[in-house]
């Protein structure tokens, strides 16, 4: 296989193995606490990276501008709310449909593009979008059950809330870091994206401090005390970070995010063997009508 293929399954599973960490810190740490640890400790592993590219690479620090600064407290703030959502949304449901709710940000996202760019809906756009919501009924429902007042009460219910909500949040984080990477003049695009990640990471974990310190006391002092995970979360979060950069710089965008939705196979794998949660019919069905609506999206683009 391709370099940037074997890149991109190594952000997947990292991506994977930093949300694995956080849910089952959530008990510990509370949903507050667990989000945290991925920006507070991702710090120096991001820092060490940028700095990697900065040396190995032969360039300079970028120049920053009030575009870069505003899009990257957009996309960072949008990121903080996602990742706490997420987080939320392990109480409700396993694993595999948590991740799998975070995952429709690809088709709200191309939503949102037809809705406020006046790009046109094809008859495949139009198809996947028709898939993707059979699959987030299917991920709502309770069990096996499927009936109409069923379908009602699902997707009324405060998991569906919350993981659409998650979905929504880190479509609009994702566009924000792409406008803030695109709006630096100076690097090439890993560059860019390095420093996009580095400097973002640091407002986020300030963020994050200030609302624990202030409201939550007990999930920072958590935080600090069980350290050894917020440091995995921290590494992982880092390596999947630097790898989604290298494989987008390597390839081409759509064929990168059809291969990552290998994260949803990853998922099912860590249910079912680590945290030994059961997975229904209805949601397995959901999941793979999901990955469908993803991959039609994605080539469509």
């Amino acid at each position: 296989m391709q370099l940037w293929i074997w890149i991109t399954l190594l952000a997947a599973t990292s991506q994977n193995i930093r949300t694995a960490i956080q849910s089952h810190m959530k008990d510990s740490l509370g949903d507050y606490g667990a989000s945290a640890i991925r920006f507070i400790y991702a710090i120096p592993f991001a820092w060490i990276w940028f700095l990697c590219v900065i040396r190995f690479t032969d360039q300079s620090f970028p120049s920053l501008n009030l575009e870069f600064v505003f899009w990257l407290a957009l996309g960072g703030l949008a990121q903080i709310i996602f990742t706490v959502l997420l987080v939320k949304l392990f109480s409700f449901k396993n694993f595999v449909v948590g991740v799998a709710f975070s995952k429709t940000e690809v088709l709200l996202a191309a939503l949102m593009e037809s809705i406020f760019l006046s790009v046109a809906i094809n008859l495949q756009f139009g198809f996947a979008i028709l898939i993707g919501t059979t699959a987030v009924i299917m991920l709502s429902l309770r069990g096996n059950l499927f009936s109409l007042s069923e379908v009602k009460v699902s997707l009324r219910s405060q998991s569906t809330i919350i993981g659409l909500l998650a979905g929504f949040t880190l479509s609009i984080s994702v566009v924000a870091f792409r406008a803030a990477i695109n709006s630096l003049d100076d690097g090439d695009s890993l560059l860019r994206a390095s420093a996009a990640g580095a400097i973002g990471v640091v407002g986020q974990a300030l963020v994050m401090l200030v609302y624990l310190a202030m409201k939550r006391r007990a999930e920072l002092q958590a935080v600090f005390r069980l350290w050894k995970f917020g440091i995995a979360a921290g590494f992982f979060a880092a390596i999947s970070t630097a790898a989604w950069f290298i494989a987008f710089a390597l390839h081409t965008a759509a064929p990168v995010r059809a291969i990552g939705q290998f994260e949803l196979l990853i998922s099912i794998g860590i249910t079912l063997f680590i945290f030994r949660q059961k997975i229904s019919k209805a949601e397995l069905v959901g999941i793979f009508l999901l990955a469908v609506s993803i991959l039609l999206v994605i080539l469509n683009s």
